[in-house]
């Protein structure tokens, strides 16, 4: 409704300000321009919502563990990298969160098994705690360590951008956690103050 609103004041502007002739064609080009901006809009709606309803996570999200991996070794991302995403568990996870906060935000739900026999087990539980407690923000919530990470900003052209974080902890033999994404401009203070709501719904479907 406001896109079509938008249009007809463009078309109203440019009819007002010119002759009949010349209004019509000026008019035409700038209803044509409101257009293309709300097809242009949609585009990019559809490529932020990617994958999530597939239980896999989108390109761009597995861009940035890529980014992240590269530059560390031994960092979350990389820990990730190593892993598999159990799909239907991350199916039930995003039904969980997806009403969590409002229409501007979207969770991508990591859910992988860390597999070995005993010994192995333990290196690898090791390993993805390191790398939890290596993450910019940790915090203590439910008695699991939760870490938080800002991800790179990402512009998707000039009708849209977001930004985004990583939250991930480890609940026994298993890495658990979101990519949370969101067209508004969300503080790390904000999901934080969220995050016992949110890890407490990840929970409930486990």
């Amino acid at each position: 409704m406001r896109s079509r609103l938008w249009t007809w004041l463009l078309v109203g502007a440019a009819v007002s300000g010119c002759d009949a002739p010349e209004g019509r064609t000026r008019a035409a080009e700038m209803a044509e321009m409101a257009g293309s901006r709300t097809a242009e809009a949609a585009r990019a709606a559809r490529a932020w919502a990617g994958q999530l309803g597939l239980g896999e996570l989108s390109e761009a999200a597995k861009a940035w563990l890529r980014q992240g991996a590269e530059a560390s070794s031994s960092g979350i991302e990389a820990v990730l990298q190593k892993g598999e995403q159990v799909v239907p568990v991350a199916l039930e996870i995003g039904r969980a969160l997806g009403g969590a906060v409002d229409t501007s935000t979207q969770f991508e739900p990591i859910y992988q098994e860390v597999p070995g026999g005993s010994s192995e087990l333990a290196v690898r539980r090791a390993e993805a705690d390191a790398a939890i407690q290596g993450m910019p923000r940790v915090e203590l919530i439910d008695g699991l360590s939760v870490g938080f990470k800002q991800l790179s900003s990402v512009d998707l052209g000039r009708t849209s951008s977001e930004s985004a974080y990583l939250v991930m902890w480890r609940q026994h033999d298993r890495l658990i956690g979101f990519v949370f994404r969101s067209r508004r401009d969300v503080a790390l203070a904000d999901l934080v103050r969220d995050a016992p709501r949110l890890v407490a719904l990840v929970r409930s479907v486990l």
